[in-house]
C-alpha cells in the first residue's frame, strides 16, 4: 500500500531535490518584473515600445507595442552607422590632401569630421598648423588663390528639417565637405572688472567672427545669466547677460567652406606662409586635378569616428558620416544619396522592412521606427565581422566619454549596458545591449513618445530600471 505523502512536505522535498528556496516560486519572472516597470509608466500621453531578446534562450522574451512606429531622435544614428561600418569597412581612411597646382594652394576634400582640437589638447588649428609646417619644408612660402575642392558634398549645409532650431546651437551646426572644429568656435568668457564686459577669447582665435560684447562681469551674481545668438546666414555672434565666472561654450557658424578656408588661410600666415589670393570653392575632384603635387595630407580612421559620433551622441559626426557615405556609394554626398545607401544596407544585408530615414543624426522628427526593427538590426550587428567596433562605438554606463556617463552607476552594474541614446522634444529612446549577471546577452530597444513639450526624465528612469533588471538577472 503506497505511502501518503502531505502536500506541505512534498512540496519542500521537491524544493530541495531542485537546490531552489522555498520562495522561489513566489518570485516574479523577468518578463512579469519588466511589465510591471512598463506598465507602471505613469507619463500623460506617452507610449511605449519596447523588445528585449535574449540570446542565450535564442528568442524575444518580452514585447509591448514591439511592432509600432516611433520616433527616433538619437537612435537613428544607429542606422547610419551600422550601415557606413558595413558598406565602407572597418579600415576605412577620411582623406584631406592639400597641395599645390599652378602657383595656387589647394585642398581636396575627404569629408572628415575629426578636422579640430578634439584630439589635439583643444587646438582646432593644430593639423593647419602641421600643414603649414610640410609646405614651409618642400620650399613652398607664397600661394596665389586657396582653392577648396569640396565637390564629393553636394551644397547643403543644414538639412530642410531642422528649420526650427537656432542658428547657432553646436547641437544643429552645418556640415560641409570640409569642415573644421565641428563647424563651431569655441567661445571662452570670463569676469573682467566689476560691471565692465567679459573678457572674451575664441579658439580658434579667427577673424571670421565677429563679437559684440554686451556683457556685464559681476561677481555678485548668484547664477550666470550669460546668452548669445548668431543670426542666419551671419557670422556676427552677440554676447548678453551677467558674467560671474569662467565657462565655455561651442557657437555654431554660418558658411563651413569659408570658415575652413579663412582659419586655414590665416594659420598659414602665422607660420609664414602667404596666401595672396581669395579662398574660391571648386567641385573639380582629385583624379581630374592634372599636375597636382601633394605637400600634406590628413587621415583619421572609421572606428574612432564612429565612437565620437554614437558615444557623446554627435550629431555634425552622424552628418558627415551619413554623407560621406552616400559619396563613397552613390557619388556624391546628399541626404537624398544618404537615404538611399543606408536603406539599401538594412533592407538587403540587415533585413530590416518598415523604417523611415530622412537624415543621418535623428534631428528630424521624421525618423521613425519600431522597437522590433532596431533589435534586428542589433543582432545583425552583433553576428557581423565588425561587430566589435560597433558594439565598442556605443555609450558604456557610468563612462565619462558618452551619454550614459550618470546613469546605472551602481558597482554592480558597471559596464554591463552598452546602448544608443535618444532625446528630442517628447521623445527618448534607448537601444542596445546588456551583460547579464548570469551569462546571457540581452539585445533591448526601447522607444518612448509623447508631446512634444513633454519632459522625459520618467522615462529615462523607466529605461534605466529595466536595464537594471536585465544586467542583474541570473538567468533560469
Amino acid at each position: 500500500m503506497p505511502i501518503k505523502t502531505p502536500v506541505k512536505k512534498l512540496t519542500i522535498l521537491l524544493l530541495l531535490t531542485l537546490g531552489l528556496p522555498a520562495a522561489a516560486g513566489q518570485e516574479k519572472s523577468l518578463h512579469d518584473q519588466i511589465d510591471a516597470v512598463v506598465q507602471g509608466l505613469k507619463l500623460k500621453g506617452a507610449k511605449v515600445g519596447v523588445v528585449i531578446y535574449s540570446v542565450k534562450a535564442n528568442r524575444t522574451i518580452y514585447g509591448n507595442n514591439e511592432r509600432d512606429s516611433f520616433l527616433l531622435a538619437s537612435n537613428t544614428k544607429l542606422l547610419t552607422t551600422s550601415a557606413a561600418l558595413c558598406r565602407l569597412g572597418a579600415d576605412f581612411k577620411f582623406r584631406t590632401s592639400v597641395g599645390v597646382l599652378g602657383g595656387d594652394l589647394h585642398v581636396f576634400a575627404g569629408g572628415d569630421p575629426n578636422l579640430s582640437g578634439r584630439f589635439h589638447d583643444d587646438d582646432p588649428a593644430a593639423i593647419f598648423r602641421d600643414w603649414g609646417t610640410k609646405i614651409k619644408a618642400a620650399g613652398v612660402l607664397k600661394a596665389g588663390r586657396l582653392v577648396l575642392h569640396t565637390g564629393i558634398f553636394d551644397d547643403v549645409h543644414i538639412h530642410p528639417g531642422w528649420k526650427g532650431y537656432d542658428p547657432y546651437a553646436w547641437w544643429a551646426a552645418p556640415f560641409g565637405a570640409l569642415s573644421l572644429n565641428d563647424n563651431c568656435v569655441d567661445l571662452k568668457v570670463s569676469p573682467a572688472a566689476e560691471g565692465q564686459p567679459c573678457k572674451v577669447a575664441l579658439a580658434p582665435d579667427t577673424a571670421y567672427v565677429t563679437i559684440v560684447n554686451q556683457t556685464k562681469s559681476s561677481a555678485k551674481s548668484q547664477r550666470s545669466t550669460f546668452g548669445f545668438t548668431r543670426p542666419a546666414e551671419s557670422n556676427t555672434i552677440t554676447l548678453r547677460g551677467e558674467v560671474p565666472g569662467r565657462a565655455l561654450h561651442w557657437v555654431a557658424i554660418n558658411d563651413p567652406t569659408l570658415y575652413f578656408g579663412t582659419v586655414l588661410k590665416e594659420t598659414l600666415a602665422e607660420g609664414g606662409i602667404e596666401v595672396a589670393g581669395p579662398v574660391e570653392e571648386s567641385a573639380q575632384p582629385l583624379e581630374e586635378a592634372k599636375g597636382y603635387k601633394e605637400l600634406a595630407f590628413w587621415e583619421s580612421d572609421l572606428p574612432t569616428t564612429l565612437a565620437t559620433c554614437n558615444q557623446p551622441s554627435q550629431n555634425f559626426y552622424a552628418e558627415m558620416i551619413f554623407r560621406t557615405l552616400a559619396w563613397k556609394a552613390k557619388g556624391k554626398g546628399s541626404t537624398e544619396n544618404g537615404v538611399a545607401a543606408v536603406r539599401e544596407f538594412l533592407t538587403k544585408d540587415a533585413g530590416l522592412e518598415d523604417f523611415s530615414q530622412v537624415d543621418g543624426s535623428g534631428l528630424s522628427r521624421e525618423n521613425r521606427a519600431s522597437p522590433a526593427e532596431l533589435v534586428k538590426l542589433l543582432l545583425y550587428m552583433r553576428l557581423h565581422k565588425t561587430s566589435k567596433v560597433f558594439i565598442d562605438s556605443l555609450a558604456v554606463n557610468g563612462d565619462p566619454k558618452g551619454t550614459l556617463k550618470h546613469r546605472l552607476r551602481a558597482p554592480d552594474l558597471k559596464g554591463r549596458v552598452r546602448a544608443k541614446t535618444g532625446h528630442i522634444g517628447g521623445v527618448s529612446s534607448l537601444s542596445g545591449y546588456v551583460e547579464s549577471a548570469g551569462g546571457d546577452t540581452y539585445v533591448f530597444s526601447i522607444l518612448s513618445n509623447a508631446g512634444e513639450q513633454t519632459k522625459m526624465g520618467l522615462v529615462d528612469q523607466m529605461e534605466d530600471r529595466l536595464c537594471e533588471l536585465m544586467a542583474r538577472a541570473k538567468g533560469d
